[in-house]
């Protein structure tokens, strides 16, 4: 029991001499200037994420070449009839292709 006692004394003093030590910051710090570098930073960071990545933008030369048509605005109709689905929501089987 005593020994534990000490082991947790030495951890103690350990995280108290951490805590205690001087890192050399000087005591003439400007407030002001510290936030004009951090408000530099976020306004950067803004600039960063806002921008797309060269790999993601469209390339109108390679588009023009493969003469594509235009992607669909909206889903594609069912037939009137519609199909029939099962209960997972998938096209069911039919019948007659079922074997018993």
């Amino acid at each position: 029991m005593q020994d534990e006692m000490t082991d947790l004394m030495d951890v103690s003093n350990e995280i108290q001499e951490t805590l205690g030590r001087s890192y050399n910051i000087p005591d003439d710090v400007d407030e002001e200037e510290l936030m004009g570098e951090l408000d530099a930073l976020e306004s950067d960071m803004e600039f960063d994420s806002a921008a797309v990545p060269s790999y993601l933008q469209p390339d109108s030369d390679f588009d023009a070449d493969l003469n594509l048509p235009a992607a669909p605005s909206r889903p594609a109709m069912v037939p009137a009839g519609g199909l029939q689905e099962d209960e997972l929501g998938l096209p069911a089987v039919p019948r007659a292709s079922l074997r018993s």
